[in-house]
């Protein structure tokens, strides 16, 4: 994207993930020449800071518990919590800004009050951001699937 003289770009700084086959992946596909910078590990054991610092910060949580087909358990749920790792990283690397996401259940989960909760602790998170949240909906964007997403 180009505004004025100044152009801007996102670069590839590290990834994390527990699942093999997800890393090799975007190994694969965002950083071939430096799969290093991928770590496959648990976020549990994960050492945020042995990372190198971000501007910009991208996450999506596990959506178990969140889930309308699932169990429904929230923020109680073995998954419910895991969210608070990408508030650890906000508060640790305080970005200019940060892009979180999961499934559209989030916002009904335990009454809507797990929503509240995790939007309070963005809000309140690293530098005190500015929240616009959107439900996305894939298949008005063209894509062939009925898939919606809270961005």
């Amino acid at each position: 994207m180009k505004d004025g003289d100044t152009v801007y770009k996102a670069t590839h700084s590290w990834a994390s993930d527990y699942d093999k086959p997800t890393c090799l992946t975007y190994c694969r596909n965002i950083c071939p020449a430096e799969p290093e910078t991928v770590h496959c590990e648990d976020v549990l054991s994960l050492d945020i800071t042995k990372l190198s610092p971000i501007d910009a910060f991208a996450f999506g949580f596990p959506c178990n518990d969140f889930s309308l087909v699932g169990e429904k358990k929230g923020i109680d749920g073995a998954f419910g919590p895991l969210y608070s790792y990408g508030i650890r990283a906000i508060n640790h690397f305080k970005p200019k800004f940060f892009v979180a996401e999961n499934v559209s259940g989030l916002s009904s989960a335990n009454e809507g009050k797990t929503f509240l909760r995790i939007l309070h602790d963005m809000r309140c998170a690293g530098n005190g951001y500015r929240l616009t949240v959107h439900l996305y909906r894939a298949e008005e964007y063209g894509v062939p699937q009925t898939r919606s997403r809270i961005i």
